[in-house]
């Protein structure tokens, strides 16, 4: 058993209830006794999943691991908006939550659900946790072995202070007036938040989720768009999403967002940190850009590119990190990007099909997420956020607006 205190990032986001779900389309007949003793073989390689959340009586926030809590069990339900707004039980445990939907009459087609809390996974870990998932579940159809030992760290030490050590405390707190002063000289525009309630959350505490999606020949039209533009694909569609946002504001002239981009540290740290360890290993980078009230998306994601480089090379990123405890006051983002690339494939070499994987952060939080994923040639952006705050009509302006602009840019 392993055991400490959430750092000040993972204490925000647990505090906030912010979870990251997972869910996969699985075509085929699955067997469901099957993959619940995959799952208890998971418990095994990762003891964090089956601990616990708590607080103390002074609100210290403290995970540990292999707690004598509930064991890992596989739910069963027929709806995806009513399991991601399911009640989660952090303090008793487990900390994954795994259920199967299935659509009645249809029987060779169903949805797995894995849920975590965002506090202590990220896209990286997630999306290994649900690989690791699936090759237990064809181990064990086939009659294989099962490896034993569990993954380590079972507990990896808080990124804030990992962070932290590589700058020296007045660097930091330079880093932390800069963006203060920024803000302040030009306020970042904010989509209004007509579900809240005298400035905080509103009445309806649901979460939801709206997807845009390109099918494989788009993909490969919008990916030849950012190479001809001389952008990654993840820029250009950057520049859409908030070319779509800036629509929505009725100012005229420039009007300035802040863009905070997701930033995976486990590649950059030394050494790295294995995707196979549950950690929040990210950080986020916030850019501010002023856009005009008629913007070109292409130019858009090109500032926005050329920003996100300079904040990585200079340490702006992991810094933003390592200050968070004075952080938490500054201006609240537009939009938060969240980039996870093209994910793998689960490929069990004895069980169903994975037919597609997408990821949700969720969080009772004022903020909208934007996840871009690619799956098998097709992209997906998928919208999420907290009816306490936003309207689905609001959203689903800004789902068709950026839906529009990235035919455009494909046609």
């Amino acid at each position: 058993m392993a055991e400490r205190f959430l750092a000040p990032h993972e204490a925000a986001i647990a505090a906030a209830g912010v979870r990251l779900v997972l869910h996969s389309e699985v075509v085929g007949e699955l067997d469901d006794e099957l993959l619940a003793r995959a799952l208890a073989h998971l418990g095994v390689a990762h003891p964090l999943l089956i601990g616990t959340i708590t607080t103390d009586e002074r609100g210290r926030r403290r995970v540990r691991t292999g707690s004598s809590g509930p064991e890992l069990v596989l739910g069963r339900g027929t709806d995806l908006n009513e399991e991601i707004n399911a009640p989660l039980t952090w303090e008793q445990g487990p900390l994954l939550r795994t259920t199967v939907l299935r659509t009645p009459g249809v029987p060779d087609r169903c949805r797995v659900v894995t849920t975590l809390p965002r506090a202590f996974a990220d896209a990286m870990s997630h999306q290994a946790l649900h690989r690791h998932l699936w090759a237990l579940y064809g181990d064990l159809a086939a009659g294989r072995p099962v490896p034993a030992d569990p993954v380590r760290p079972v507990l990896g030490p808080a990124l804030d202070d990992v962070l932290a050590a590589l700058f020296p405390p007045e660097r930091l707190r330079d880093f932390v007036a800069e963006r203060a002063r920024l803000d302040a000289e030009f306020p970042p525009a904010l989509l209004p938040a007509p579900a809240s309630h005298d400035g905080g959350p509103g009445p309806d505490p649901t979460f939801r989720v709206i997807g845009i999606e390109a099918g494989p020949d788009r993909g490969e039209r919008l990916a030849r768009r950012a190479h001809d533009a001389s952008l990654t694909v993840n820029a250009l569609v950057c520049g859409a999403l908030l070319t779509a946002l800036r629509s929505l504001s009725r100012e005229p002239g420039p009007v300035r967002l802040l863009c905070t981009i997701a930033v995976d540290m486990r590649r950059r740290l030394s050494p790295p940190i294995p995707t196979e360890v549950l950690q929040s290993a990210a950080t986020t980078t916030s850019i501010r850009l002023p856009i005009d009230d008629h913007p070109d998306p292409v130019d858009v994601g090109r500032d926005l590119d050329a920003k996100l480089r300079a904040d990585l090379a200079d340490g702006s990123a992991a810094m933003e990190l390592a200050a968070f405890p004075h952080m938490l006051d500054h201006h609240p983002p537009s939009l938060v990007i969240t980039n996870v690339g093209t994910i793998d494939e689960p490929t069990p070499r004895d069980g169903p099909r994975v037919g597609d994987v997408r990821l949700a952060p969720l969080g009772h939080v004022p903020m909208i997420f934007a996840v871009v994923s690619r799956y098998r040639g097709r992209l997906a952006v998928d919208l999420t956020y907290s009816r306490a705050w936003y309207t689905d009509p609001q959203i689903t302006e800004l789902a068709h607006t950026t839906s529009a602009i990235l035919h455009d840019l494909t046609t």
